[in-house]
């Protein structure tokens, strides 16, 4: 194994010598199963353990297989994988199984950033797991209409069942059981919003705004023109599920998204996303008004004061929760008792508030360091997906502040993949090969 900066790349198919798509799912199936395979794992219960397997079974991969390149850039975020345990210290031993898992997300970032840069493309082409990424995005409007149409459904899932008494510890529970929708009151009054098949509504608006590219490209942007008209039904189908999600975090995303792709295009003298991002205010500003979601979406801003109080009591708590320890921080998020009931832990709500208080300003440091690198790098649009990779990372930048991007860490590290095999890509059809790829 060895860290240097990407030359010599392993070999490149051509979109010609791609290989069928079941072999694939063969050889990158802890992908499969949390992308394009998210609505059979849920049936099965397993949507929730599934995010694991990427940090342990490419994680073994990577040690069994000499060759394994580790870019440059990923210096930081190895340093802080291997720091993230120095916090196990510090959490009582009941802590252990959840610490572990959450452990194990990390790696997974790592994990699968490495191993698409060392995967023979031929094996596991780029534009298939952007149609992966695409199809968990389609996944999630589904299970968005199913959280208006099964509110109220909270039943164990059939791998629930199997565990039997195992069900009844909350952490197997919430990982395995069959929930659509996360009721909430913070309106006034009953608000069903999607959460499937994570457990929460942040969650869900947090996968939307990060896909969100990804189904751009797959279904809409360089695709024939059949595939065009089905992407442009899809998309219109999901503004629904986003706005009665009334989930501010993601109308963020996908507005801070979608002005730093126009004004970059116009920069360029390219007007076209501009004038469409101008049609799009305008489709959604109509549906706001012929729509039941227009009041919905007043409501959820007008009566906002209280979630932004709730949210700026747990980064105070924080921060001074970091303050007082600095180095490896406290292991897991903490319940205040001095904060109103319902309340979340201190640590929650933020990637940034998670690693300061949970692992330390080092960890923190770490992770800044390595995502602004990639986002940079990512920035220097070397071919068409390119684009779309990089509105991906700023999706992810723009969350941190108020989402934890857990589990959605594993789909960064995914993203930061794909992004070093564009800048890699040669610009002439030829392309140097390298013995000893890793399948």
């Amino acid at each position: 194994m060895s860290v240097r900066a990407e030359t010599a790349p392993p070999p490149i198919g051509s979109e010609a010598a791609e290989v069928p798509a079941r072999v694939t799912r063969r050889v990158a199936w802890p992908l499969w199963l949390i992308t394009a395979g998210t609505a059979p794992a849920m049936a099965v219960g397993v949507h929730g353990l599934s995010w694991m397997l990427p940090g342990a079974v490419f994680g073994v991969r990577l040690l069994r297989h000499r060759d394994t390149r580790f870019p440059a850039s990923s210096i930081p975020l190895i340093l802080l994988v291997a720091w993230i345990p120095l916090s196990i210290s510090v959490i009582p031993v009941s802590g252990l199984p959840l610490f572990t898992y959450r452990w194990l997300l990390f790696a997974g970032c790592l994990t699968s950033f490495v191993w698409l840069v060392n995967v023979d493309e031929k094996l596991v082409p780029s534009m298939r797991i952007v149609d992966w990424l695409a199809a968990l995005w389609i996944t999630l409007v589904a299970f968005g209409y199913l959280a208006t149409l099964l509110p109220n459904l909270a039943t164990p899932s059939p791998l629930g069942i199997m565990v039997g008494p195992l069900n009844k510890v909350e952490f197997v529970a919430r990982l395995s059981e069959w929930r659509f929708a996360e009721t909430q009151k913070f309106m006034g009054y009953p608000v069903p919003r999607p959460a499937a098949p994570f457990g929460s509504s942040n969650a869900w608006g947090s996968a939307m705004g990060i896909l969100t590219p990804f189904f751009l490209r797959s279904w809409i942007v360089g695709v024939s023109a059949a595939r065009r008209r089905k992407g442009l039904v899809i998309a219109l189908v999901a503004v629904y599920p986003i706005l009665i999600s009334v989930n501010r975090g993601l109308w963020l995303s996908l507005i801070v998204g979608s002005m730093y792709f126009a004004a970059r295009r116009a920069l360029r003298g390219r007007f076209t996303a501009l004038a469409v991002l101008m049609v799009g205010v305008v489709a959604v500003a109509a549906i706001l008004v012929v729509t039941p979601a227009g009041g919905l979406v007043t409501d959820r801003l007008d009566k906002s004061e209280k979630s932004n109080s709730a949210r700026s009591s747990l980064y105070e708590r924080a921060w001074q929760g970091a303050l007082d320890a600095p180095l490896t921080g406290h292991g897991a998020p903490v319940f205040a008792p001095d904060l109103p009931e319902g309340t979340p832990p201190v640590g929650t709500h933020g990637m940034i508030w998670y690693l300061m208080f949970l692992h330390g300003f080092l960890a923190l440091g770490a992770f800044l360091v390595w995502l602004g690198v990639e986002v940079v790098l990512s920035g220097r649009l070397r071919t068409p997906l390119s684009w779309w990779i990089h509105l991906s990372l700023i999706a992810t930048v723009v969350q941190m502040p108020y989402y934890g991007l857990m589990p959605h860490i594993v789909l960064v590290g995914v993203t930061v993949g794909l992004a070093h095999r564009e800048a890699r890509r040669p610009l002439s059809p030829s392309t140097p090969t390298q013995p000893g790829v890793l399948r």
